[in-house]
């Protein structure tokens, strides 16, 4: 794999100097949760800044290697989205946040249509405040990821550095920064409310429940061909044009590793169920040992047989990863699916 991504993290994380005495029994595992998902916002916050900064140094005075360090950045900083993409309740929620940062599936090509559209020189002046108030498949990484990536755009005469091209991707880098910054920003806001409201622990189980479903029918199954029509269709993974499909999904199952399992840790100890949060742990290990052996991209595993089977078993896994959570330890949590953290107070 391209990424290099950390080991899986096992052990329950302090709660970083979070005082929880006046709190209820399982207030531990939340203050876990959110301190760590807290630092998976603030790495997103960085990384981002740094993707900004190196698209506007690039923009400003472009060399023969410079546009490669912009994609690395990129890179680094959707990986970072990938591995906080679990959560799906709180400040993410807020004005359409998430598709902000990932507008997907676009099974339209309404990404590329939007850029395309913006780099037509007739439609005015591009600036981030611009791009804020429009559409949300012109705002996020996908969108970045075209005018970096994308093959025809590449072989156009708008390809990077062209100037039309570079004021789109800086504005949109700016545009994620701000986004960024806002929702790390938003997150420790939370805090309160998220230490003394007990629904919590069913919002964030049921959102890393939602997160594997997701995984294992739309980011895998679909592009196998497992769903719709039976056909292999590569197009229908995240991250195709980059070429990055498989590293996404391993920064994803690995943002779980960092910043779900030490609160489930925590919680399964104050249940006395710690070994079916073990069993979680080892069965998420071994679905992240997976891709020691498969490559960044999807594409080239659905032109084999070999690769196909190699898929259709990490597949098997996340699936098997995601039963651990909706089976067992749901059971043993007494967990009701579809709590929305939102409503209410």
């Amino acid at each position: 794999m391209t990424l290099t991504l950390s080991r899986l993290l096992l052990a329950t994380t302090t709660t970083l100097g979070i005082s929880v005495a006046a709190q209820a029994q399982d207030t531990s595992a939340r203050a876990a949760w959110h301190a760590q998902i807290g630092h998976g916002y603030q790495q997103l916050a960085s990384q981002t800044e740094q993707f900004a900064q190196q698209a506007d140094m690039y923009c400003s005075a472009p060399g023969s290697d410079d546009l490669n360090e912009v994609k690395a950045a990129w890179s680094s900083a959707f990986a970072a989205w990938q591995s906080v993409r679990f959560v799906d309740f709180g400040p993410i929620e807020q004005n359409t946040r998430a598709w902000k940062f990932q507008f997907w599936p676009d099974p339209k090509n309404l990404t590329a249509n939007k850029a395309r559209y913006w780099l037509n020189p007739e439609r005015g002046e591009i600036t981030e405040q611009v791009l804020a108030r429009d559409s949300v498949a012109i705002q996020g990484f996908p969108a970045t990821e075209y005018l970096l990536f994308d093959a025809q755009v590449a072989d156009s005469e708008q390809a990077l550095p062209d100037a039309r091209s570079c004021q789109l991707l800086t504005a949109i880098a700016h545009n994620l920064q701000t986004n960024a910054s806002g929702l790390s920003s938003d997150w420790q806001q939370l805090q309160a409310r998220y230490l003394q409201v007990s629904d919590y622990d069913n919002g964030t189980l049921t959102a890393a429940m939602h997160a594997l479903e997701i995984m294992a029918d739309w980011r895998l199954a679909a592009p196998l061909g497992a769903r719709g029509n039976g056909k292999p269709n590569p197009y229908l993974a995240d991250a195709w044009r980059s070429g990055q499909s498989l590293d996404m999904i391993q920064a994803s199952l690995q943002g779980l590793a960092d910043y779900f399992v030490p609160g489930l840790n925590a919680l399964m100890a104050e249940n006395d169920a710690l070994p079916l949060a073990e069993q979680f742990s080892a069965q998420l290990n071994r679905t992240l040992t997976r891709f020691d052996t498969l490559p960044a991209d999807i594409t080239p595993l659905l032109e084999s047989e070999e690769g196909i089977a190699s898929l259709n078993a990490l597949l098997a896994d996340v699936r098997a990863t995601g039963q651990l959570l909706t089976g067992p330890i749901a059971a043993e949590l007494n967990v009701v699916r579809g709590f929305n953290s939102s409503d209410g107070d």
